[in-house]
């Protein structure tokens, strides 16, 4: 308590002595108590300012998706708030884009996005607001008390799907642990992502492979061989002279083919070379990797594997060619509806998937930051992007879990995390 009320009194010598610098803004005093930062004046809304980023950065394009859900929460609310967006200006520090949201009489900051600018806000000693960050700041960066970090991070998707997919390898009778594979796109995103997964399955003592996706991999039918199968090879007969006897030859060529076929579909149903195969790639890419992975291999994924709403016809297909593939994503994208949607919100709905789910994300992170200005230091919450819980005494970031999903049959089936990790129904 006692870091606390230094960190206060540190924050209202900031906000006064920068109060002098804006005579054209309306003076603001505030009341800092166990309640939080509450302005006293009578004259003005209750303030939220959102920290964007330069206007000509290119992540301004997904702030602004994020800000419609921010936007759109606050209008459902029986007393809303101002909202401010507040740019960072060029060459601006982190602690001064901050100042200028306490000036401005904001009781919270919403942001910033981009990792570095969590970062150096996360290096802070103290801060002037309570803060909502969006992205995660790097390993072994430790936030101010007045911080909380909240983030879509698809690297923490990933150690949530691996856990179920662990639970589902089906372990053999001699106790042998069955392997897996990892297969990703060529850049950097997604191999942090497969980096995650390699470090989940190493603290479980998984084995696994890794393979990069490129030109001449893809162009293989299969990503594994038959040749090692266990299963003999039919006897086929030997075919007569096609000239001499052409429909003696067709017969036992026929019957020669059928009994490939039987044996393909065997071997396709053999244990395959690995159990699971975590797919970290886009969901159109998945949906040309799949059909080259033995019948029985699992397929798992983060929120990228997510083909979309089903019923659109650039998706539909997509669906069935992933069909059997877990994952897991926001509950307001594998749950959607736009009449459900418009409903809640009272706005139109985003058009692409992306852009839906950086609105659910602007949506908790405006919930989070009404409870977090109160110095609520446990949060718990079902929100639209998962189960939301954050604990200030153990960290400061927020953790996320997001709802497990499979794809069945052209639809996307939101399933527990235990029904998930169930064998799956053979044909």
């Amino acid at each position: 308590m006692r870091t606390r009320s230094i960190i206060r009194f540190l924050c209202l010598a900031i906000v006064a002595s920068f109060s002098s610098l804006s005579s054209a803004q309306q003076a603001v005093s505030f009341a800092v108590s166990e309640s939080g930062f509450v302005p006293t004046t009578s004259e003005q809304k209750l303030k939220i300012a959102v920290l964007m980023p330069q206007v000509d950065n290119p992540l301004t394009v997904f702030a602004n998706s994020i800000v419609n859900g921010i936007k759109a929460e606050n209008s459902q609310q029986s007393s809303p708030y101002e909202i401010i967006l507040l740019p960072r200006k060029a060459g601006q520090s982190a602690l001064s884009h901050l100042q200028d949201a306490a000036l401005l009489g904001a009781v919270a900051a919403i942001g910033p996005v981009s990792r570095d600018d969590v970062n150096e806000i996360s290096l802070l000693p103290f801060l002037p607001l309570p803060v909502v960050s969006l992205n995660l700041p790097q390993n072994g960066v430790s936030s101010p008390e007045l911080m909380m970090n909240y983030s879509l991070s698809q690297e923490e998707e990933a150690k949530q799907i691996t856990s179920i997919a662990i639970k589902a390898l089906p372990i053999g009778t001699d106790g042998v642990i069955p392997s897996v594979a990892i297969f990703e796109a060529d850049s950097p995103l997604e191999h942090r992502i497969a980096d995650t997964y390699a470090k989940q399955l190493q603290a479980a003592n998984i084995p696994f492979t890794r393979q990069t996706l490129t030109e001449e991999l893809m162009a293989q039918s299969k990503f594994y061989s038959i040749e090692n199968s266990s299963i003999p090879k039919p006897t086929l007969e030997k075919l007569p002279d096609a000239t001499e006897d052409p429909y003696g030859y067709q017969r036992v060529k026929l019957r020669n083919e059928r009994l490939m076929s039987q044996y393909r579909a065997k071997v396709e149903f053999e244990e395959a070379p690995y159990q699971a195969a975590f797919l970290v790639m886009d969901a159109r890419t998945a949906a040309l990797v799949k059909p080259r992975l033995p019948r029985t291999t699992r397929v798992w994924g983060t929120s990228m594997i997510n083909p979309g709403n089903p019923e659109q016809s650039v998706t539909a297909s997509l669906t069935y060619d992933l069909q059997n593939a877990g994952f897991v994503d926001s509950p307001l994208i594998v749950r959607y509806n736009d009449a459900d949607f418009k409903a809640s919100f009272g706005v139109n709905p985003p058009a692409s998937l992306l852009e839906r789910r950086l609105f659910a994300f602007g949506v908790d992170a405006y919930r989070l930051a009404c409870v977090w200005m109160k110095w609520q230091p446990d949060i718990h919450m079902d929100g639209t992007t998962g189960t939301l819980s954050f604990r200030q005494g153990l960290t400061a970031n927020v953790e996320r879990i997001a709802q497990p999903a499979m794809i069945l049959n052209g639809k996307i089936e939101t399933l527990t995390a235990e029904q998930l990790a169930q064998p799956l129904q053979r044909p």
